[in-house]
């Protein structure tokens, strides 16, 4: 995961890009918490929380665009 600098420097095309990455490591990190390989259980807090930093930083570069276009 990048920093949170980082994030919020991306354009909305890598966020989405990110966001992708971040869901898929979120389900790896839920199977094996299953299965009972998963060491080190807040991981998919963390995870759970850079995907909503994520998509928080979406929404807000959508609404800009929404105001530049009204």
């Amino acid at each position: 995961m990048a920093k949170k600098k980082d994030i919020r420097d991306m354009s909305n095309d890598q966020l989405i890009d990110q966001l992708s990455v971040l869901r898929k490591e979120l389900f790896n990190h839920e199977i094996e918490k299953l299965s009972g390989q998963l060491a080190d259980t807040s991981q998919i807090s963390k995870a759970k929380k850079n995907i909503a930093r994520v998509k928080t930083l979406i929404n807000k570069f959508n609404k800009g665009e929404e105001a530049s276009n009204a």
